[in-house]
């Protein structure tokens, strides 16, 4: 067994992980991609449902699945700051393509790499996602 990382805040980093939360959230809200300087070289998404990873597309998957026929939004939103990224806790309610009601609570952790976002961890509910 490995010894446990604790990594201690700086008010600089939180500070720097907020400033870039505030530009990045509204887009994600919306369904759509931020602009591009928010983003480092080879962003990934992590997907817990499966355990797999992929660099992202330049269109976020809520919005592929809009453009599909689902009609899905975000709800619930609460974002947490740390120094290094932010924590989104949200559900995803609406239908899917064939008009069936979705709704999927999600834990959503964004990690900074040179103040741009290097990767997202998505946590869902497996059973939700059904």
């Amino acid at each position: 067994m490995t010894d446990p990382v604790i990594e201690t805040p700086s008010p600089e980093g939180v500070a720097q992980a907020a400033a870039l939360a505030r530009r990045w959230l509204p887009a994600f809200l919306a369904g759509r991609r931020a602009a591009d300087d928010v983003y480092a070289d080879g962003v990934s998404t992590w997907h817990n449902i499966g355990e797999w990873e992929a660099e992202i597309e330049r269109t976020p998957s809520r919005t592929r699945q809009v453009q599909s026929g689902a009609d899905v939004h975000v709800e619930d939103v609460r974002v947490t700051v740390f120094d290094g990224g932010w924590v989104v806790q949200s559900v995803a309610v609406g239908t899917n393509a064939v008009g069936e009601p979705v709704r999927i609570p999600s834990c959503l952790v964004v990690r900074l790499r040179d103040g741009k976002i290097a990767r997202f961890e998505e946590y869902a509910d497996s059973r939700a996602a059904e």
